[in-house]
This record gives C-alpha cells, sequence and structure tokens, in this order.
C-alpha cells in the first residue's frame, strides 16, 4: 500500500515540473500567402482556379494540370495525320495528240495527310503524300501513229517483231500511268471545330505536282514506255464523325491535272478533269 501512494507521489512530482522544451527555429520565415505560379514557358499568371491553396498540394507540372499545347499562347500548332483512299472517274480534256485518242477512264488514289490546325481547330494547313494510278481506253479515233522501236540498242523504222512485220504505224489500245504526288493545301471547318465530338463539315483546296512513268500498249503490238510530270490542282468537301479514338470522313473531290509526256515521239501531254468519292479516317 505505502508502494502505491510513493509511486503517484513520484508521478505527481514529474507532472508538476516538467517544461516545454524549445524546438529549432527553421533558417527562412514562410511567406503567406505563397506567391502565384506562372504557366511554363510563359510570364502570364494561371487562372485563379488552377493556383495552388496555400496548405500545399501537388504541383501543376507533377499532375500534368496543363493544356493541350505546350509553348505560348496562341503559338500551338495541334498536328494530325489522315490516311485516305478515293476513286473516280478521269475525264481527258485538251491536250495534244494522246488526249484526244483517250477515253473516259478510272482513277485510284491512296495517300497521307499531315494537318497543322490552328488552336481553335477551325482551319489547317496540309502536306500531303499520295500515288496515283490512272487508266484509260483509246480507239476514239483510232488514229495510227508513227512509232520507232529499238532492238539491241539500235532504232529501227521497221519493226520487225511478230505480229507487226511490215508496219510503222500502230493504234493505241489503252493508256496507264502511275504517279507519285506532294502537294499544300488549306482545310476549313464550317459550323464546329475539327475537334468536336460530333459530326461536322470541311471543305478545302489544294495543289501539287507529280512524277511518274507511264505505258501506251498498241493494238497491234506491244507497247511504249516515258517517263512524265505533272501538276494538278483541286478542291474537296467533306464529312466528318468521330468514332471512339478516331474521326472518319467520307466527300467528294473535284481534280484538274496536267501531264507532260513525249511517249508517241512526239509531244503526247494530257490534260484530265477526275470526280473521286473519297474515304479515310484521322487520328
Amino acid at each position: 500500500m505505502k508502494t502505491k501512494r510513493l509511486f503517484g507521489v513520484m508521478i505527481m512530482a514529474v507532472w508538476l515540473t516538467g517544461s516545454a522544451a524549445p524546438a529549432q527555429q527553421p533558417s527562412v520565415d514562410p511567406i503567406y500567402p505563397p506567391p502565384s505560379p506562372v504557366a511554363p514557358h510563359t510570364s502570364e499568371k494561371l487562372p485563379e482556379d488552377r493556383r495552388l491553396a496555400a496548405g500545399g498540394g501537388l504541383s501543376d507540372w507533377i499532375v500534368y494540370g496543363r493544356e493541350c499545347c505546350e509553348g505560348p499562347l496562341g503559338a500551338a500548332t495541334p498536328l494530325y495525320s489522315e490516311f485516305y483512299l478515293q476513286a473516280g472517274a478521269s475525264i481527258p480534256v485538251g491536250g495534244m495528240t494522246l488526249s484526244r485518242e483517250l477515253k473516259t477512264g478510272w482513277s485510284i488514289t491512296g495517300g497521307v495527310r499531315a494537318l497543322f490546325f490552328n488552336e481553335p481547330h477551325t482551319r489547317a494547313w496540309v502536306v500531303d503524300a499520295h500515288i496515283i494510278n490512272t487508266n484509260q481506253s483509246a480507239g476514239v479515233h483510232d488514229t495510227q501513229f508513227p512509232i520507232t522501236f529499238f532492238q539491241n540498242g539500235t532504232r529501227s523504222d521497221l519493226v520487225v517483231f511478230e505480229g507487226a512485220i511490215g508496219r510503222k504505224t500502230f493504234s493505241i489500245q489503252n493508256s496507264n500511268r502511275t504517279l507519285v504526288g506532294l502537294g499544300l493545301g488549306r482545310d476549313w471547318y464550317l459550323g464546329q471545330p475539327a475537334h468536336a465530338d460530333s459530326c461536322k463539315w470541311r471543305f478545302g483546296v489544294d495543289g501539287g505536282g507529280r512524277w511518274g512513268s507511264h505505258r501506251v500498249n498498241f493494238s497491234e503490238f506491244g507497247h511504249v514506255t516515258d517517263v512524265i510530270g505533272s501538276v494538278y490542282a483541286g478542291a474537296h468537301g467533306d464529312v466528318e464523325y468521330p468514332w471512339r479514338n478516331w474521326v472518319f470522313h467520307t466527300g467528294v473531290r473535284l481534280e484538274w491535272a496536267y501531264t507532260w509526256s513525249d511517249i508517241l515521239q512526239q509531244t503526247s501531254d494530257v490534260q484530265d478533269i477526275s470526280i473521286f468519292l473519297t474515304m479515310g479516317v484521322r487520328w
């Protein structure tokens, strides 16, 4: 019993004589409130609802609380890629010699477009790379063309191959052109911007150059080939519809092209007006 009383007296004495121990003073006094953070790469202050609270928290840089685009305000350039296919009728118009012999044919194009949007996504500069194949039959006038074939590196006015012995002129059966192209264009969005979650309309114009090969088959015998160059200009209108992370589009394109060629061993330039149906996807 005496032991319990003695133990209680000792606890009471320690409690009455105890005092608070001072802690080490901080080397720098805190500043309240803390200064407002500024946006990365710019001197403008962030909006009030994005500033850090006085009580602390993770910074916007750590939690990636930034806008979609880097760089100073007004200088962002969102970039998208687009793959497309288009096919349609190719109608020869004007031109010289060969163009007058060709009938309406068929063209198929496949390519990739890079779209450099403005920040509101209402318009974009477009860089287009593609490959196009155009096939047209002939026989409109069945004109006979003088063609000189080469045999073992020597020019011969008389073709001696079987099926063409004694012939110096030939009529065209069909024409086939395959070219790779590079162009620059401009797209505009009507009503809604390109990143809207609903269907939207766009239209655009573009132009550029092409380089490739040309093959002409003859009704009587064989074929000849040549390297050709071309320029083109076109306009298109499309409707876009988003699905998950993709944006699909379909539309119509009108194009004019002029091709320089001397495949008939004389001026054989061709002009075409083409009407395409287009489909593609942007990501």
